[in-house]
């Protein structure tokens, strides 16, 4: 899956070192089934070991609302590295131990990190760097881009101020191609950010930020460019960018189609795509094993399953209802059923910052995160719930929960069906609502239309930075309307912003965890949302591609190298 670094990207829930595990071998887990923290199995390929051109098939799940991955509708994972991974440059990627590093297309030079007795990071641009219309990329880019993120401006329909709150200036250095920036309050995960840059010309006017990249992307600073994009039958076409400055793509142009998730699989079977994310899903994974030709990668990555509860639903605004909820449902059932048959360990995840698999991993979800049917049974009478007749009533009303999943995806619907049965037996009615796939996002998740969904957050190697948007308490604008970033339950608090400004402040890595840990204790407590497991990084791809597939913690970089390994000579 695709990642992005100072924010996490949402997805609809689409082996292991087992018996019948496809793949390299160099997967991200071992045969205990847990995931390993600092390996990916992509094939790794040299590039004389590639041959020049050929085209790289990929699905989305829709297209893309917006390719302005910093607008509101644009962190999806369909409309961030996808498509905008190849066409925008960054100041750092990171390796598949999540640890980062600097990026020489776009910097000349490893920036510098000064902390006393003010944090200031300089960086120096690579001269040849250009925008395609030969703009060269200068300070004011790193300037418009800060100023459009720092949450200052509402007119800006910002998805994270996560770090760019942090900065004081961003000010010219000895000449445009350096930028010095200086932070009013220490931010550690300093190297997320500008990930990607966009131009200034497009960051300046928030007309532009929020409605300009909705149709296309305006421009490009990577190995491809734009050929193509064809609304009808749903189809992006990348070619190479014949003015970047670094080492070629190797592929000719890489096609992006849009395929209902759960034909994804049956596209690969038939020759029609190249390559698929199917995550937890069981059985798209035993067809993949089975198809020939095509390995399965597997990876240990930050990517999480979760039920969001929408604190602002009449029946859920009672924080005693969502710990109801929460001790009622079997996160250890739930994990079996889905990634059990993977071979990997079902464990639920306890923690909504780290995974099981990353350092400063605890379970923080305590007796909320217990499964006790009988706590939760004495909570919802303690709030007014009285069974009558199988089903809990207040005032004549019935307990129901509209639980919203995407109609094409399977595995969310496994999920919702095992919720609705363990809710129903304690007296809590589900009523499952299937949303067409391009609304399920914009018209229910993003607009509050749903009491509890399901879907997965595809996360970053920055676990404290990257979560906090998710969580930051919901703030009003002068007009009325509500900024939640990416807090789609609409639940927070200032004592829950304050813990993640903390640990996000804190340079000693295990004083940072254990800050993380006290905010994620809080999240468990206010239910804002119910980790359920940590998804798997699963990519089934043809044999023969390489620099691709399950990527865990590492960023998928760099795109000029991915492509197909060449045929050996015949001998003489």
């Amino acid at each position: 899956m695709l990642l992005a670094g100072a924010l996490l990207l949402a997805t609809a829930c689409g082996g292991p070192d087992t018996a019948g595990v496809g793949g390299s071998g160099r997967g991200g887990f071992g045969r205990s089934g847990a995931p390993s923290a600092t390996a990916n199995d992509i094939n790794p390929m040299p590039r004389d070991r590639l041959r020049d051109g050929g085209t790289f098939t990929w699905p989305l799940d829709e297209m893309p609302a917006d390719f302005n991955l910093n607008e509101l509708d644009g962190n999806l994972q369909t409309g961030m590295w996808a498509v905008t991974g190849s066409l925008l440059p960054v100041a750092y990627n990171n390796d598949a131990a999540g640890v980062p590093v600097w990026n020489p297309d776009l910097l000349a030079s490893e920036p510098t990190l000064v902390t006393e007795p003010q944090q200031v990071v300089t960086y120096e641009i690579n001269p040849k760097a250009v925008w395609y219309d030969g703009t060269p990329i200068t300070w004011q880019d790193f300037y418009w881009q800060w100023k459009a993120l720092n949450g200052t401006n509402p007119a800006y329909r910002i998805t994270s101020a996560n770090g760019f709150e942090n900065i004081e200036s961003v000010e010219r250095g000895k000449d445009d191609r350096e930028v010095v920036v200086t932070y009013a309050r220490p931010f550690a995960d300093w190297q997320s950010l500008f990930f990607p840059l966009y131009p200034a010309s497009t960051n300046k006017d928030p007309a532009i930020f929020n409605d300009g990249w909705r149709e296309k992307p305006l421009t490009t600073a990577g190995p491809f460019k734009l050929a193509s994009i064809d609304r009808t039958t749903k189809t992006i076409t990348l070619v190479r960018n014949e003015k970047w400055w670094g080492e070629p793509a190797k592929l000719d142009r890489v096609v992006f189609r849009v395929i209902v998730p759960d034909a994804q699989i049956d596209a690969l079977a038939n020759g029609e795509v190249d390559a698929v994310d199917i995550g937890s899903n069981a059985s798209m994974y035993l067809r993949a094993s089975q198809i020939e030709g095509v390995d399965v990668r597997v990876a240990g990555g930050p990517n999480f399953s979760h039920l969001t509860i929408n604190g602002t639903s009449p029946n859920l605004s009672d924080v005693r209802v969502r710990r109801a909820l929460a001790m009622g449902i079997d996160r250890a059932a739930i994990a079996r059923a889905l990634i059990g048959p993977l071979g990997l360990d079902p464990q639920p995840l306890g923690n909504h910052v780290f995974m099981l698999n990353q350092e400063g991993y605890r379970d923080d979800s305590g007796e909320v995160g217990t499964y006790d049917p009988s706590k939760a049974a004495a909570l919802l009478d303690e709030a007014g719930w009285k069974l009558d007749g199988g089903v809990r009533k207040k005032d004549g009303r019935p307990l129901e929960i509209d639980a919203v999943i995407p109609a094409a995806t399977q595995s969310s619907r496994q999920i919702v069906e095992l919720v609705q049965n363990m809710l129903g037996q304690i007296g809590v009615r589900v009523n499952i609502d299937a949303a067409p796939g391009d609304d399920f996002f914009d018209k229910y998740v993003k607009a509050g239309q749903y009491d509890i969904t399901v879907f997965a957050w595809m996360g970053t190697p920055y676990p404290i930075s990257s979560v906090k948007s998710i969580y930051a308490m919901p703030t009003k604008n002068a007009d009325g309307t509500v900024n939640i970033q990416q807090n789609f339950a609409r639940i927070g608090s200032a004592e829950l912003d304050e813990a993640f400004l903390r640990a996000g402040a804190e340079f000693d890595r295990a004083k940072a965890q254990e800050l993380a840990n006290e905010a994620d204790a809080m999240i468990w407590q206010e239910v804002h949302s119910i980790t359920l497991y940590q998804r798997p990084d699963v990519v089934p791809t043809k044999k023969g591609l390489a620099n691709f597939g399950a990527f865990g913690f590492q960023t998928p970089w760099p795109y000029q190298d991915i492509g197909w390994v060449a045929e050996p000579e015949s001998p003489q």
